[in-house]
């Protein structure tokens, strides 16, 4: 390996595009995208907002697929770049989903987070941050890891760190959502497809050894099935799960 990275960096995020064979970072790809908006009908005049979007896959599935003219942010500059070159048809832009205020001319019909929430350290401002840009009555869909008690007492590490940082607490879903001026519509358990889908991407994993070596070396390679066979393993026991959480704009 040329060097340390983390799952959420540039690297890390095009050794899961390899895998997924799209890019995309999050768990389920396609089927994970197409279960989550079923909560929206089709409007190609939406104006939605994909807030955590990395190299760009799922904004330009959710385009290519009627549900909205989509704008993709992410914090990563060069997933950003790479979303732009690959996907022209998208709006993508630099940003942290923390500290949208004042970053659109607009203001949002919906909001989009697939395998975003997990990974910010403040679940409140995140959600106040996206509260501000969008409409009344405007749609947030959050697909993400959920911690049902168990998680935080033995977290998987990575680099001496949680590899999943803040999973949401399944009951604190409602309560967060109110204050930051979200009301719950639906929450759907997904425990048993997070199970099915991480156990195809260990496989995948195990099958794309070699292109994986050649993009990030033995080590790199080692470090990615320890960490997805160890959150699989994690899933399995019920100490991590996932969801799809619907919420309307207060």
């Amino acid at each position: 390996m040329a060097e340390t990275f983390l799952m959420n960096s540039f690297i890390g995020k095009r050794l899961l595009a390899l895998v997924r064979d799209g890019d995309y970072a999050h768990a389920g790809e396609e089927e994970a995208i197409d279960l989550t908006m079923t909560a929206l009908t089709g409007d190609r005049d939406r104006r939605l907002l994909d807030a955590g979007c990395g190299r760009g896959g799922t904004a330009a599935y959710v385009h290519d697929h009627g549900w909205g003219r989509v704008t993709g942010v992410d914090n990563e500059a060069d997933s950003i770049a790479h979303a732009r070159a690959a996907y022209p048809d998208v709006d993508f832009e630099t940003a942290d989903v923390d500290d949208l205020s004042g970053r659109f001319a607009t203001s949002f019909d919906a909001v989009t987070m697939f395998n975003v929430l997990y990974a910010l350290p403040d679940h409140h401002r995140a959600l106040m941050s996206l509260a501000d840009v969008c409409r009344p009555d405007a749609t947030l869909l959050i697909f993400d890891f959920v911690d049902p008690g168990g998680f935080r007492k033995d977290a998987l590490l990575e680099d001496g760190q949680p590899f999943l940082p803040n999973p949401i607490a399944v009951a604190d879903i409602e309560p967060r959502l109110a204050a930051a001026g979200w009301r719950l519509a639906e929450l759907r358990d997904m425990d048993a497809d997070y199970v099915r889908w991480y156990e195809v991407l260990v496989k995948r994993i195990d099958d794309k050894r070699r292109q994986m070596e050649d993009l990030a070396g033995p080590a790199g390679f080692a470090e990615v099935h320890r960490l997805y066979s160890g959150l699989l393993d994690v899933l399995k026991a019920g100490r991590l799960g996932g969801a799809i959480i619907a919420a309307r704009r207060a």
